[in-house]
């Protein structure tokens, strides 16, 4: 990743700099050859003023001129009369096709055609052509032959310059770059770095059977992206092993301490035949708590299946005929709690729900309703409902009972908890399973507190097995 970025900044500021230089080195060679124009433009048309001003007599003063000129700028240059004939000339061949050229455009009053710009590569002189004479009249031709040599290492040297300075842009521009790309990597690599230190650590904690498999999905990006992808892929594993070793141990204690729960519930049945009517109490006490004991393991038990993964061959289950039937069983308990039961049935006919089994929702409103009859009090009332949508149905349970307070909402559905209005025996794992079977059929759990008491626990489901 460091190096893309960096590749990225370079072609970035690559394409900056040449967007300013290339527009000022054109511009140089078009000054340059502008100076140039107007400096031969200049000589021609002095000579062709003296020219004009000299008659005959004055023809060799006009000779040492224009071979003075040739001397000091090595440039060829000739003065003619109107027929075409050299009145005086240094240094250029009047037979050349060119020359010719620049002279019959001459003597019909036109002026040769200067350069626009100067490169270091341009031709190593141009034909400057002015007529002699004023209006339409013409007597006569100037013709210099003009090195380009100043002017092309004129423009070279500039832009010598311009590359040099360039160049150092760049070079500067890579050093931010590359500090700058380090900088904004460092994080990814040290993010990675710790990844990699904490998955060696906790693989090295897992028990052999729950290790990861090795086995890692091709990942795509940077080399520094896809080392944090698989870390991050490593670590997830890890913490997905350790979750199923987890609940394989709580299932396995919970298994475990099932059949010796239910032994000593029986020697506690055969002894309290011959318990003495002082130890009467204490036996009740023990035989209690032994129930409660077998009571949190038959939830662990269960909260351990609920948090497996379902089958996916599911065929889901009719929810309003399911909670007729399990309002129906429950209907002696919610009696003797003193609670009166209302259902409410909706229009809609279909309520059929393919992503819970009907296992699942059974032990769902087992749990719900074993809840009610335990804490919403006598004289309260419970509402089991459900509505259907487009894409899911809501199953809701609520109650006039004395409620949760609201700062023990987000908490109400994790293990062993159990709010403070709670009275009597429970285990504080009946939200939990609801919750856990609830999350593995791709739904939703929320509880919220019932004006003016009591509580409303809704469960979202989608019809189909995402």
């Amino acid at each position: 990743m460091r190096r893309r970025v960096l590749v990225v900044l370079m072609i970035y500021s690559t394409i900056v700099v040449l967007a300013l230089s290339v527009p000022l080195a054109v511009l140089v060679g078009r000054e340059r050859a502008q100076r140039f124009g107007e400096n031969r433009a200049a000589a021609a048309t002095f000579f062709a003023e003296l020219s004009s001003r000299e008659d005959e007599s004055g023809v060799p003063r006009l000779r040492e001129s224009v071979q003075r000129y040739d001397n000091l700028y090595d440039e060829g240059i000739a003065v003619l009369d109107r027929t075409g004939r050299a009145r005086a000339s240094s240094g250029l061949d009047l037979e050349r096709p060119d020359v010719q050229q620049a002279i019959a455009g001459a003597l019909r009053n036109q002026r040769g055609d200067v350069p626009s710009h100067v490169l270091p590569w341009s031709q190593s002189s141009v034909l400057i052509a002015a007529p002699v004479g004023g209006g339409t009249q013409v007597d006569g031709a100037v013709i210099i032959d003009a090195s380009t040599a100043t002017a092309r290492q004129d423009v070279a040297v500039a832009w010598s310059i311009i590359t040099v300075g360039a160049l150092l842009i760049l070079a500067t521009v890579a050093a931010i770059a590359a500090a700058l790309s380090r900088w904004v990597v460092r994080p990814l690599t040290a993010l990675s770095t710790r990844v990699h230190s904490f998955g060696d650590t906790f693989h090295d904690r897992l028990p052999v059977e729950a290790a990861p498999s090795t086995t890692r999905a091709a990942s795509v990006g940077p080399p520094e992206v896809r080392e944090l992808s698989s870390a991050f892929d490593a670590m997830a594993r890890d913490v997905e092993a350790a979750t199923t070793a987890q609940r394989r141990l709580v299932a396995d204690t919970a298994h475990a301490l099932r059949n010796p729960l239910a032994a000593l519930r029986i020697r506690l049945d055969v002894l309290g035949m011959r318990v003495p009517d002082a130890a009467t109490e204490s036996h009740l006490r023990t035989t209690a708590e032994v129930d409660r004991l077998s009571a949190v393991v038959d939830d662990l038990l269960v909260l351990a299946a609920a948090e497996m993964p379902t089958r996916q061959d599911t065929t889901g289950c009719d929810v309003g005929a399911t909670i007729v039937d399990r309002v129906e069983f429950w209907s002696s308990t919610i009696a003797v709690a003193g609670i009166d039961a209302q259902v409410e049935e909706p229009d809609d006919a279909d309520n059929h729900v393919a992503a819970l089994p009907e296992d699942d929702l059974i032990r769902i409103l087992d749990a719900l309703l074993s809840n009610t009859t335990k804490y919403a009090g006598t004289g309260s009332v419970v509402q089991i409902g459900h509505r259907a949508s487009e894409d899911g149905i809501t199953i809701w349970v609520s109650d006039t009972g004395p409620g949760v307070p609201a700062d023990e909402l987000p908490m109400i559905a994790d293990r062993f908890f159990r709010a403070s209005s709670a009275q009597g025996a429970g285990t504080g794992l009946g939200l939990a399973i609801v919750h856990a079977l609830t999350e593995r059929a791709g739904g939703h759990l929320q509880v919220s507190v019932r004006r003016p008491s009591g509580l409303r626990i809704e469960l979202r489901l989608p019809r189909i097995v995402s």
